[in-house]
This record gives C-alpha cells, sequence and structure tokens, in this order.
C-alpha cells in the first residue's frame, strides 16, 4: 500500500514539474511513434530579460538627465557643485549619488538649452 503511494507522489511531483516548465513556454513536437508531445522550450526564460525593454530604460535615462538639468538650472553652478561635494563626503549611498549626479555633457547640454528658453 506504501508503495502505490510513493509512486502516486513521485508521479505528482512529475507532473508539476512539467507543468512548472510548459508554463514557461512550450512547442507541439510529433515523435517518431507519431505521438504529439508538448516539451519545454524556455520561451519564458528568454522574456525575463525583456521586462524592462529598451525604450523604457532610454526614457528613465532621459528623465534623469532632464532632472539634473532643470536642478542645475535652478540651483546654480556653485551651489549645485557645493551640494555634490557634500555627497561626496557622505556615506555610500551618498557617494553613488554624487557620482551619479555630479555635471556631465549632456546635464550640461540640457543646462544649456533650458537656459536658452528660459533666459
Amino acid at each position: 500500500m506504501k508503495d502505490g503511494f510513493a509512486n502516486f507522489d513521485q508521479r505528482l511531483e512529475r507532473l508539476a514539474e512539467k507543468k512548472a516548465a510548459l508554463q514557461e513556454g512550450h512547442r507541439l513536437e510529433i515523435d517518431e511513434n507519431g505521438l504529439m508531445k508538448l516539451t519545454p522550450s524556455g520561451q519564458r526564460r528568454r522574456q525575463i530579460g525583456r521586462l524592462i525593454p529598451l525604450r523604457a530604460m532610454m526614457i528613465i535615462a532621459a528623465v534623469v538627465l532632464s532632472f539634473k538639468g532643470f536642478l542645475l538650472y535652478q540651483l546654480g553652478f556653485s551651489v549645485y557643485t557645493a551640494k555634490v561635494a557634500g555627497m561626496r563626503q557622505g556615506d555610500t549611498a551618498d557617494q553613488i549619488g554624487s557620482y551619479l549626479m555630479q555635471i556631465d555633457p549632456v546635464t550640461l547640454w540640457v543646462y544649456q538649452v533650458i537656459t536658452y528658453f528660459f533666459g
């Protein structure tokens, strides 16, 4: 009786593994006997890398760079560089923030465009 339950439990485990693999993507194949089989293709695993598409990353970068340009325009060069220098003296998170917030060519270009339009 125990062997029957053990075999049944093993069969349920194999079916659960197959179901999980098929949820990741599958394709229909016909084997040499003419039987149709669903085999995992791993299609879903490839889609995980596309959760944040390139276009979304570019939009995020444009928003961050525009924010830096507006902040530079609002504070001015001396205050902005003083605040970034102050962040360099902080902990690790502040140092990473100061590296990201330093004035780069794109931020400077955004600053110049804002200055051109708003004076």
